[in-house]
C-alpha cells in the first residue's frame, strides 16, 4: 500500500503542476479524488501496519486520518518502527518533491 500511496502522490502532484504550468486551475474532481484516495490509502496502510505491531487500533481510522494525518503518520511510524519508520515518510515527501521538480524542469525546457 505504501508504494501505491507514493504513486498516488506523484501522479496527483505531477498533474497539478502541469495544470499550474499552463496557467490553469486543477479540476475540483482531481482534488476530491486525490483527497479520498489519500485518506483511504493511509487507512489501509495503517490497518496493515497494526496487524504486524502491538499498536492498538482506534474506532474510526478514517476520521482520525482525515483530520490529523500530518501528525498521525509520523507518530505511528516512529512508534511502530522507531527511527527507521521515517524512511517511508521520506519516500512520500520525496515523491511530492520529485513530481513537482520533474514537471517544472520539463515545462521550462520546452518553454525555451
Amino acid at each position: 500500500m505504501l508504494v501505491l500511496l507514493i504513486i498516488l502522490i506523484f501522479v496527483y502532484n505531477a498533474a497539478a503542476a502541469i495544470y499550474y504550468a499552463q496557467g490553469l486551475e486543477p479540476l475540483p474532481v482531481l482534488g476530491f479524488l486525490y483527497d479520498a484516495a489519500f485518506v483511504t490509502g493511509v487507512v489501509w496502510w495503517l490497518r496493515g501496519e497494526t496487524k504486524r505491531s502491538a499498536v492498538t487500533s482506534v474506532y474510526c481510522q478514517g476520521m482520525l486520518v482525515g483530520a490529523g494525518w500530518l501528525i498521525i503518520i509520523p507518530y505511528h511510524l516512529l512508534k511502530t518502527r522507531g527511527v527507521k519508520g521515517l524512511i517511508p515518510l521520506g519516500a512520500m515527501l520525496g515523491s511530492f518533491i520529485l513530481a513537482r521538480t520533474l514537471v517544472a524542469s520539463i515545462f521550462f525546457a520546452f518553454r525555451l
